[in-house]
């Protein structure tokens, strides 16, 4: 009887196992690297992935309303992506897909998947994006709804889309925190380029500098 018993209540407790249990992964997600906080003239890096095979388009817009496409980088590039599958989108030459460069100080970027190709030739011009064709006045106003008033017109008439957005900060505190002027305090006061004025050693400009691969090594008078 004992056994009976047990035997009832471990079918009872798996029973709700068999039903399927849905992903809680989104469609499509967007995302950046730093959580989407830049020092002025970072090198950004952008991932996107889907949960299923599909047909993707990611389009950035900066603090001033410029529209740019980081995928597909040409417009005679497969859209298609992998489902399941993590990509860094990469600007020209195999770098990071932007520089952050928005003085006013933030952007956005949307991506959007299809279970059919975007339409894209009304926004191409000699096997180029035609930056003029992807201007949107409301990309100012609200840069979510900009964005997707472009990938509606993207679009084939009974074509659904999933998509994504994500801004990031290009913040004067987030730099200062990340390089710290190593001469606060001492000296005379300078002029500094990136921030206005600063502490130095003497008066003069001091200027960040790169290394081989772009990344901020300190700063440097000139």
């Amino acid at each position: 009887m004992w056994t009976a018993l047990l035997l009832l209540a471990s079918h009872a407790a798996a029973a709700p196992g068999a039903v399927p249990v849905a992903s809680k992964d989104p469609p499509v997600r967007v995302w950046f690297n730093s959580d989407g906080n830049y020092a002025f003239l970072d090198r950004a890096k952008v991932y996107a992935k889907s949960a299923q095979d599909a047909y993707l388009i990611v389009l950035r817009s900066d603090g001033a309303g410029r529209v740019r496409v980081l995928f597909p980088l040409e417009p005679q590039d497969d859209q298609r992506i992998t489902g399941g599958k993590k990509y860094e989108l990469k600007s020209r030459g195999g770098r990071e897909a932007f520089v952050a460069d928005d003085t006013s100080g933030q952007g956005t970027v949307l991506a959007a998947i299809s279970e059919s190709p975007f339409r894209i030739d009304h926004f191409t011009q000699n096997g180029r994006w035609d930056t003029r064709a992807l201007s949107n006045p409301r990309v100012r106003e609200d840069a979510e709804s900009g964005l997707l008033e472009l990938v509606q017109r993207m679009k084939a008439p009974a074509q659904r889309f999933d998509y994504d957005v994500a801004t990031y900060v290009v913040s004067e505190q987030y730099a200062r925190d990340l390089y710290p002027d190593p001469y606060a305090g001492l000296g005379w006061w300078g002029y500094d380029p990136w921030w206005g004025y600063g502490r130095g050693v003497g008066a003069g400009l001091w200027l960040r500098s790169w290394d081989f691969y772009g990344h901020p090594r300190g700063w440097r008078r000139w």
